[in-house]
């Protein structure tokens, strides 16, 4: 797996909407996690390597200060430059994670991805997960398309989720260069609160 990555670009608008508070990237164009995505999202696969753990920090992680001094939640997302050349297909690396950052006791810490580009004709994309995938459905002309949205969640006290994999489009002749991203949210439910906090980075 390269260990070439780039920090992504961070984007947030605050949106506060019961019973969630959130902070999604809703000042630019770029893809955000939709309600429905996020609450449609499935478990991704069990990693076997230890991926799970603790994962570099960027600098220019989003943040989000929760109210009441109840501390920081963190949306990181991190993706290779240039995708590894496989077969027909390319690849990218990517690195997900959720952290708070605070005294109290985390109820569900969970972390909530997908991945786009623009493909046509019998393109796939997918993030290297079961069930995962998504096409262009055949159209000849270029679309944007969005994996199935995958989480990660701890609830065993932890402050952080994260995961990583890689994204895979094929075939490689139906990809439009430079149009891959990941979306990823953050959310954590503190104990003693059940308003779930939100916050989402992409690039």
């Amino acid at each position: 797996m390269k260990k070439k990555l780039i920090t992504c670009l961070m984007l947030a608008g605050v949106l506060f909407m019961a019973p969630v508070s959130s902070v999604a990237a809703a000042e630019m164009n770029s893809p955000i996690m939709t309600r429905e995505e996020l609450d449609s999202a499935t478990p991704a696969d069990e990693l076997t390597d230890g991926a799970t753990g603790i994962m570099p920090r960027s600098a220019d992680s989003k943040s989000y200060t929760i109210p009441g001094g109840q501390g920081t939640l963190t949306s990181n997302a991190w993706r290779s430059t240039t995708p590894d050349l496989s077969g027909n297909t390319y690849q990218w690396d990517y690195q997900v994670s959720a952290v708070y950052t605070g005294s109290k006791t985390v109820s569900s810490i969970r972390t909530t991805w997908k991945g786009s580009a623009s493909l046509k004709n019998s393109a796939s994309i997918s993030l290297g997960i079961s069930g995962s995938g998504a096409n262009a459905g055949g159209s000849s002309a270029w679309q944007n398309v969005s994996t199935v949205a995958k989480y990660w969640e701890n609830s065993n006290g932890a402050k952080e989720s994260s995961y990583r994999s890689n994204m895979v489009v094929t075939p490689r002749a139906d990809y439009r260069s430079g149009t891959i991203s990941i979306t990823n949210t953050a959310r954590v439910v503190l104990k003693g609160d059940a308003k779930p906090y939100e916050i989402t980075a992409s690039c």
